[in-house]
């Protein structure tokens, strides 16, 4: 099975790029970020900025793989019978070795997305964010508390403590996400550039 890795800071185009491969060509898409959701309603913790930095620091502190393989485990019925799956918003390159020894490093091709950090800001209120991002009400939680800045920030720093500057170091490919107008106008470009990456390696 080939796995595509998607990494990238928040907001930086992952789960745009990966639903619509996922809703054109059928290819399954796991979120990591979903096990997040999962271990906060088992803590029975209201979902907000403070608690979710709680929980993921806590449970990757003990286990660094914890969100990567428990999404893998709790949702193998959705790629298990497929030819290639996505996996998206690995955080670390403990994430990406684990996924490696899991499928075979040599079926393993993890995708970099980068856009600055104004930019992805203001993608924040996209409309189509909940609908790109998964189907949980604490998304839409979680960005209310993401249309604040110091948030936002704050995010971004957490995010790059777990270890995903590295992640994004070794990256096989870089997407470039650049575009205030998101995701109207150069996802067309970059979604073109992102599809025939995959299919090269397919």
């Amino acid at each position: 099975m080939k796995v595509f890795i998607l990494v990238g800071l928040q907001l930086s185009g992952k789960s745009s790029h990966g639903h619509r491969l996922r809703e054109e060509e059928g290819i399954p898409m796991l979120e990591t970020g979903h096990a997040v959701y999962h271990e906060l309603k088992k803590q029975k913790l209201v979902v907000n900025h403070e608690n979710t930095t709680k929980v993921i620091v806590s449970l990757l502190a003990r286990e660094p793989t914890a969100f990567a393989q428990t999404i893998l485990d709790s949702e193998k019925e959705k790629y298990e019978e497929a030819e290639c799956l996505i996996l998206n918003g690995v955080k670390s390159p403990e994430e990406v070795k684990y996924t490696q020894d899991r499928f075979g490093r040599e079926n393993v091709t993890v995708f970099g997305f980068h856009a600055n950090q104004k930019t992805r800001f203001n993608r924040v209120a996209n409309p189509d964010r909940f609908k790109v991002s998964g189907q949980f009400l604490e998304k839409t939680q979680e960005d209310q508390d993401l249309a604040k800045w110091e948030n936002f920030k704050s995010r971004d720093v957490r995010e790059i403590g777990l270890g995903i500057g590295n992640a994004l170091a070794f990256a096989n490919e870089i997407i470039c996400t650049e575009d205030k107008y998101w995701p109207y106008n150069s996802i067309e470009n970059s979604y073109k550039q992102f599809h025939k990456h995959i299919f090269d390696r397919l």
